[in-house]
């Protein structure tokens, strides 16, 4: 992989982890999560699809069908084991009030 390569993948992991945070939400440390994960995911995707000689959807020397599957496997399971973020309301909770079962 060239550098150009490897810039460009970059900035399509970024986005990719850009766009995973608009769809879920959270805060900023969850963004930071997401383009880690994204990043790891993507070059992890791709080192795996040149392993295995996946030949799909290739953009110059980058397999982007593994390397976008490697990031949203890895976006998916992070937004999972992170779990649900501390200080958020439940679904349909008013501020302020407490739950009756606890």
């Amino acid at each position: 992989m060239t550098a150009p390569s490897a810039f460009l993948g970059l900035l399509i992991a970024s986005a990719f982890g850009f766009l995973f945070h608009l769809v879920r939400g959270g805060r900023l440390v969850r963004l930071g999560l997401y383009l880690g994960t994204a990043w790891i995911g993507f070059f992890a995707g791709h080192f795996m699809g040149e392993w295995w000689d996946w030949r799909m959807l290739r953009l110059g020397s980058i397999n982007l069908f593994a390397s976008l599957l490697g990031a949203a496997l890895g976006l998916v399971a992070a937004s999972i084991l992170a779990g649900p973020e501390r200080g958020r309301a439940a679904p349909g909770a008013r501020r302020g009030e407490e739950d009756e079962d606890s």
